[in-house]
């Protein structure tokens, strides 16, 4: 006779186990369609299109004069040494104490221009004024009697409100330069030097050269 309560009893045990692989299954189920969502966040991106900086203005200065043209735009210091252009006139033709020959002054303009993109102030300076023999003349004596004495300078700019020591000549040997004035970006003006010889000079002061470094800033 067959045992129905042993079949009873094994029937549970049968259906709890079919319901555990059931259970397991669902879960790798569920692992996977995790898993398969996990993909699409292994790469995230964002732009950022709008991206830039600015660079202040700044100011640039152009000499313009006889002998060439010198731009401080062109260096990577806004700086420039302008050998070309002499501002006092040279030696070719030296200058004459006598005025009625007309050689006891000599004049040379230059122009500057600001050539930047922001406003500045012009300030000229200028070093001490050297004297030395005129092609080493024998006889010219520029340490008892230095030329750099009676040379004397003037300095006119073009513009309101700018340098114009017209009238008030300085000898070299006192001349430090002064303010020239404000320049607006993509402004300029003509600077004058009118460099003379006072009449009746004695000629201790005779064949020498007066020589002096002047500088320009832009600030």
């Amino acid at each position: 006779m067959h045992d129905h309560s042993t079949d009873r009893s094994e029937q549970p045990r049968r259906r709890g186990a079919v319901l555990w692989v059931g259970g397991g299954l669902a879960a790798a189920i569920l692992v996977l369609g995790v898993n398969g969502t996990l993909s699409g966040w292994t790469s995230a991106i964002i732009d950022n299109p709008s991206n830039d900086v600015a660079v202040t203005g700044a100011v640039a200065l152009v000499e313009t004069g006889p002998g060439g043209t010198c731009d401080t735009g062109t260096s990577s210091t806004n700086q420039a040494t302008c050998n070309t252009v002499n501002t006092y006139g040279g030696t070719a033709v030296p200058l004459d104490p006598d005025s009625n020959t007309g050689g006891n002054a000599q004049a040379v303009s230059v122009n500057l221009k600001n050539s930047g993109t922001a406003d500045g102030n012009l300030v000229l300076t200028a070093d001490s004024c050297l004297s030395s023999a005129l092609g080493g003349a024998p006889t010219a004596d520029p340490t008892n009697f230095p030329v750099c004495t009676q040379v004397t300078v003037e300095v006119a700019c073009t513009g309101t409100g700018m340098l114009d020591t017209t009238g008030s000549a300085q000898a070299l040997s006192a001349f430090t330069g002064g303010t020239i004035g404000p320049l607006a970006a993509g402004a300029s003006t003509d600077c004058t030097f009118t460099l003379t010889l006072p009449a009746g000079t004695p000629s201790a002061y005779s064949s020498q050269v007066a020589a002096q470094a002047v500088h320009w800033t832009l600030s």
